[in-house]
């Protein structure tokens, strides 16, 4: 490696840490001035008798966090201050040895491997919440037959939950504890995960505490739907196992294809990165084969997933 490019790589390393260390100082103000936003806002809120629905419905604040809760991603903001330098740094490394090109598609890489892992998350949580409802509204009639009223078997059945109903039920608590109607509760956390069960339970509990209606039909209806979706996808999934699997491996035997030749053969990847021709058709067969991967995900989603 020359002295030249090794320059430019210091020049690089050391532009980058400069914009690093302003962004943090950026979202340092931010969090602060939007914590103080938030705890002027609950001081008002708080002199109320009766809560906005907006406030109510209302899980979590700001898109970060939102972005992060939605995958069940616990992390803090030096976390990401530190994922985000690591791949600044191996960009810039990457640009002075490949060139711009090649940094290019690093950072594509990244951005779609981060979202693969997030949205694998985000899946596996939304089948954990399709899984349980069910059983958490059967837990809810339940303890009312048992002569519970349902502010309690509400409780008491998401304290039993899974882990992610843990927000959600850390916030009925409190709003049951407070006085306050906790449907609005319920219409936020189908909105953020994307449940539209959660919308039906809401809307009982809402017309109940309006109109002194049962909610045990409504209730029994929704758990009786979900356990015949719950096994339509089982039927589903087992019937085209080998259809998904051979999906599977159309999607991923191109990527290895290309990988392997791009690292065993120097002058195809030669060819490949450093001529324009060579980018033209790196470029064209990545946004195909991107596309081919998101059909065939589509394709091979079963029953319930949304």
């Amino acid at each position: 490696m020359s002295s030249e490019a090794l320059l430019s790589a210091a020049r690089m390393l050391g532009l980058l840490a400069i914009l690093v260390v302003v962004a943090q100082c950026w979202l340092l103000h931010y969090r602060r001035g939007r914590k103080m936003r938030e705890v002027i806002g609950a001081r008002m809120v708080s002199q109320r008798e009766f809560l906005d629905e907006n406030s109510e419905s209302l899980l979590i604040t700001g898109r970060l966090e939102k972005l992060l809760m939605k995958a069940g991603i616990r992390t803090t903001q030096s976390g990401l201050m530190l994922l985000a330098l690591v791949l600044l740094v191996s960009s810039a490394v990457i640009l002075a040895l490949y060139g711009p090109m090649a940094a290019l598609l690093s950072l594509l890489g990244w951005m779609l491997l981060g979202w693969v892992y997030w949205n694998l998350r985000y899946q596996r949580l939304r089948r954990a919440i399709f899984d349980n409802l069910p059983t958490i509204i059967d837990n809810v009639l339940r303890n009312m037959d048992a002569g519970r009223s349902l502010d309690q078997a509400m409780i008491d059945s998401l304290r039993e939950a899974p882990e992610v109903f843990a927000p959600l039920a850390f916030r009925v608590r409190s709003a049951v504890e407070a006085g306050r109607e906790y449907a609005g509760l319920f219409d936020g956390y189908a909105r953020l995960y994307q449940v539209p069960p959660m919308v039906l339970v809401a809307v009982t509990l809402r017309t109940t505490s309006r109109f002194g209606s049962s909610v045990r039909p409504v209730l029994g209806q929704v758990s009786d739907s979900l356990r015949a979706q719950q096994e339509m996808r089982r039927e589903f999934m087992a019937s085209t196992a080998e259809t998904r699997m051979t999906a599977g491996v159309f999607a991923a035997v191109p990527i290895l294809l290309s990988l392997y030749m791009v690292l065993t053969n120097d002058t195809y990847r030669d060819v490949l990165l450093g001529t324009d021709s060579g980018k033209v058709m790196l470029m064209v067969a990545g946004a195909l084969q991107t596309l081919g991967v998101i059909v065939i995900l589509r394709m091979i989603q079963g029953v319930g997933r949304g």
